[in-house]
């Protein structure tokens, strides 16, 4: 009988352990993925929407710089709480405790008020944001005997012959940021545990050929008159703002214009030339000038009605604004500067105009997308990407002078007939800038990148630390 007694109380003992053991799990993991949703400017509760410049809108999180949410249980004190339960995982990894001039905090959202009751959220205190590093990871990521402290460590997709962390102060344009995501748990019977995601942003992955593509059936081409319009792809002309945290390669040089042959020989290659007043201001790829190719290669997604269909559809769920509101009856409506949101080489948008566009002595930053027809004037310019896939005969319009120009990637094509409806293969291209057009467009690997929206941040590891 003792024995029974015996054995059923270590099998309570256990029951009872595996259950804080999981609770406490579940716990931290919540306030990892609360960290990992709130970072991203799509998600309600997005960090900045809530205390500005809680997170760089754009560039990276500086070593050092460390970012908590609080997560005070009933009773307990927002203020102090990083007193209650100190943070001594950080000293462990980066050696010394983080700068309180470097610390900013923002109160959790999973405890929510409805009808007068509060529900409170899983029992984690607090998560840490913060850049990772080779010391702060104990992994030695490019092999040289020394565990960095000081250069933030990036994911980059684009390595050779595996993407993987890279460590370096000018980290190529193909470079996300790695962060290291750190919650504390501790449950009211004293469970604790500490664990920790590195996590990298995912984007679009969008890559383009040249500084400006057309990418269609047929191509009517007139170029700028202007003496100072230019058209290079050596990346990183022109006068764009800097992209904190990314530099330009001069060694990456694609074509100035670059065009598609769907109908075999060389029609468009030939149009594009013929249409250039000033054949010696089109640069790139070390071709001779004008420097037109029509042997480039398209991003998937940019490369069938279809796909640059799909690709528009997933980038409005991402979209800062979308606009016009549509008139009756469907029809392409036309949008405006008024329509357009504020933007900054720090705070770039995410704008997809369905129908028309037509600016005005505007400068916008970020990705933009324009399902119509395209027009401006020179004194209006855009630093990212620009998608002008319409209807019928789409066409990228410019006039009147001025000194603004495009930095980043241009792209144009036809996806749908004049009536709305899919095509089967992409239709025809208009591109007027003989009446003006500004300073010009140049192709910048740091704009494009910069230019996406992050869809989500990718988890590259997870471990259990206490």
């Amino acid at each position: 009988a003792i024995s029974l007694i015996v054995a059923s109380g270590g099998e309570s003992a256990l029951a009872g352990n595996y259950r804080s053991s999981a609770s406490v799990y579940l716990a931290g993991t919540a306030g990892l993925e609360e960290a990992r949703g709130r970072m991203l400017p799509s998600n309600s509760d997005y960090f900045n929407s809530t205390v500005a410049g809680f997170m760089p809108a754009s560039g990276p999180l500086a070593v050092g710089q460390v970012r908590y949410i609080l997560n005070p249980a009933p009773g307990e004190a927002l203020g102090s709480l990083l007193t209650t339960y100190p943070d001594t995982e950080y000293a462990t990894e980066f050696g010394v405790a983080p700068v309180s001039a470097n610390v900013k905090t923002i109160a959790s959202v999973s405890t929510v008020t409805s009808g007068g009751t509060t529900y409170s959220g899983p029992l984690f205190k607090w998560v840490r944001i913060n850049a990772a590093t080779e010391k702060s990871l104990k992994t030695d990521v490019n092999n040289d005997a020394v565990l960095d402290a000081l250069i933030a460590l990036y994911y980059d997709s684009g390595h050779t012959p595996l993407p993987s962390l890279v460590v370096t102060a000018t980290p190529p344009s193909t470079a996300k940021q790695a962060l290291e995501i750190t919650a504390l748990a501790v449950l009211p019977n004293g469970s604790r545990k500490t664990m920790q995601y590195v996590v990298a942003p995912q984007t679009f992955n969008l890559s383009f050929p040249s500084a400006l593509t057309l990418s269609g059936k047929n191509i009517a081409f007139s170029g700028a008159n202007s003496n100072v319009y230019y058209a290079n792809g050596t990346d990183g002309t022109g006068n764009p703002p800097a992209v904190s945290g990314c530099t330009p390669n001069p060694l990456t040089s694609l074509p100035a214009i670059g065009v598609t042959e769907p109908l075999g020989g060389n029609g468009n290659r030939t149009a594009v030339a013929a249409g250039l007043p000033r054949p010696d201001h089109y640069t790139g790829a070390g071709l001779a000038t004008p420097s037109v190719s029509d042997t480039i290669s398209l991003n998937p997604a940019l490369q069938t009605p279809a796909s640059l269909n799909t690709l528009v559809q997933s980038i409005s769920q991402f979209a800062t604004v979308i606009t016009p509101t549509p008139p009756s009856g469907g029809l392409l409506g036309t949008a405006t500067n008024s329509d357009l949101p504020t933007s900054s080489a720090t705070n770039p948008a995410t704008v997809v105009v369905n129908g028309n566009l037509n600016v005005s002595s505007y400068v916008g930053y970020g990705l933009l997308v324009v399902t119509g027809n395209f027009a401006y004037d020179g004194n209006s310019g855009w630093k990212g990407i620009i998608l002008v896939v319409g209807d019928g005969t789409t066409t990228f319009t410019g006039s009147g002078g001025g000194n603004q120009e495009f930095d980043g990637a241009i792209f144009v094509a036809s996806i749908k007939d004049t009536s709305g409806n899919l095509l089967s293969q992409l239709g025809n291209v208009g591109f007027d800038i003989s009446g003006g057009g500004g300073n010009g467009v140049y192709y910048n690997s740091c704009w494009i990148n910069s230019a996406q929206p992050t869809l989500t941040y990718t988890l590259l590891s997870f471990r259990e630390l206490q």
